[in-house]
């Protein structure tokens, strides 16, 4: 039987999940929090118990759906034989080849981030989301053991997220001037160049 926390953990994903179906299906202009709680079979109390409004219900489904996407990278890394001996590197362009896989395979997920990636990792660099926090801290934590400080280790996860995420976003979406095969060897060496980029803090 669901304890409490895992009750309300439960609600909140039935809100999020109600409301990324009608933001892709209505728009998000064109969806109410009326529509969100009916479509979630919860009370409209319940939703002002998680959420502030209508944005911040946004920016905490664009930060729920990106860590999902970043823990799923995560587990088959580890999970990839010989990974342990990948360096620093070679696992940040094992992550960056994901996402690219990941959002070519998930339209929907595309649509939602485009546009509201910074969003998203402001609430990262804030502390305001704790499933965001913890997945991508594995990679501050990564890049901090092999000598960058905390600032530099969030600058360069910053710019390769900002990079990858808005680049294969508009390619999905079919509204950049690439397609997603045709930008993609630019952009993995784009990540590379990032990673070399270690300047004095």
């Amino acid at each position: 039987m669901a304890n409490i926390e895992e009750k309300k953990t439960i609600k909140r994903n039935k809100i999020i999940d109600a409301a990324s179906a009608l933001f892709l299906d209505k728009s998000f202009a064109s969806t109410a929090v009326d529509d969100v709680v009916k479509m979630a079979g919860v009370a409209k109390g319940t939703f002002y118990l998680y959420f502030k409004d209508k944005y911040d219900l946004l920016d905490q489904i664009v930060a729920h759906k990106t860590a999902e996407m970043f823990g799923e990278g995560v587990r088959r890394l580890r999970e990839t034989p010989g990974s342990e001996r990948f360096t620093l590197n070679g696992k940040i362009l094992y992550m960056a080849e994901y996402v690219e896989d990941y959002l070519a395979e998930h339209r929907e997920l595309a649509a939602l981030l485009s546009r509201n990636l910074s969003t998203c990792f402001r609430r990262f660099v804030s502390g305001d989301s704790e499933e965001l926090t913890a997945v991508v801290s594995v990679f501050t934590e990564a890049f901090t053991a092999e000598g960058y400080t905390e600032k530099q280790a969030k600058m360069i996860i910053y710019l390769i997220t900002e990079t990858v995420g808005s680049v294969c976003c508009e390619a999905v979406m079919g509204t950049g001037p690439f397609t997603l095969e045709e930008i993609r060897p630019v952009l993995n060496k784009a990540v590379s160049n990032i990673l070399e980029a270690k300047t004095d803090d």
